[in-house]
Parts: structure tokens; sequence; C-alpha cells
């Protein structure tokens, strides 16, 4: 499934949650199921620089597709990431690379958080970003 495509369903997730609180708590419920971090891949060469709350992120690349690990110590900022390495998760480096985080601006989030968090989401897409872009480049 494309990028695209994944965010298609979540925006449909999104948009049955009748208010933020709900909106949140999904969020956060998909941190819930992020798969952990160990203590030696939360290292300061993974650490997303720019969040208020230590996130790490790390990608590997397996047949031309990549797969992202991340966490964060604070629930929202690890449902943020769990949220954005579903949709992101198995695409190429070059799809990754070019994604405009739409799904972020169309639930309206960045207008839903501290300007901290805002901070640290973008902080987040841009880590994501330079991680792809990394792949293609070789």
């Amino acid at each position: 499934m494309s990028i695209k495509e994944k965010e298609r369903l979540l925006l449909g997730d999104f948009d049955m949650l009748p208010d933020w609180n709900d909106k949140y708590n999904y969020i956060m419920d998909m941190g819930i199921e992020l798969p952990l971090l160990s203590d030696d891949e939360k290292n300061d060469g993974n650490i997303v620089k720019g969040c208020q709350s230590a996130s790490w992120l790390k990608v590997a690349q397996r047949d031309g597709k990549l797969y992202f690990k991340g966490d964060s110590e604070a629930i929202l900022g690890k449902g943020v990431i769990a949220m954005l390495l579903n949709l992101l998760n198995g695409a190429s480096a070059e799809e990754i690379a070019d994604y405009d985080f739409g799904l972020v601006d169309n639930i309206d989030l960045p207008n839903h958080l501290s300007p901290t968090r805002k901070m640290g989401l973008e902080s987040i897409m841009k880590r994501i970003h330079e991680l792809a872009e990394g792949f293609t480049k070789n």
C-alpha cells in the first residue's frame, strides 16, 4: 500500500473521532503499540534533536524499502512517531524523502499542540526526511 493510500485510511479514522480528546487518545494508543527500542538503540546517533522529551529514530533498508523504529519518553511523542512510522514503513527512500506529511496538516495536528510539542513534531518530520534522503544518495 502506498503512503497516500495509508494516509487516506488514517484520515478516515481521524474523521470518525468527534473531538481532539479522542484524537489525542487515538494517537497515544498508537504509541502504546509501538515496539520498544532497546537501551542500546537509544543512543546519541538516533536521538531527534529539537524534541521537548527525548525521542529517537533509526532506519534500516531491506529489499529497497525503508523501515523505521522509534521511541519517545513522552506518550504523545511516542504516538506521533508511531503514527508516522505506520504511514511510512515499507516505502522507498525516494517516496519518504518526497512525502509532504500532508496527514499532519489534514488532521490539523500542529494547531492542537503546544509550541514546544509543535517544534518536536517538526523535528521528527525533518529527521525522517534526513534519514530517507541518506538512502537516496546510495
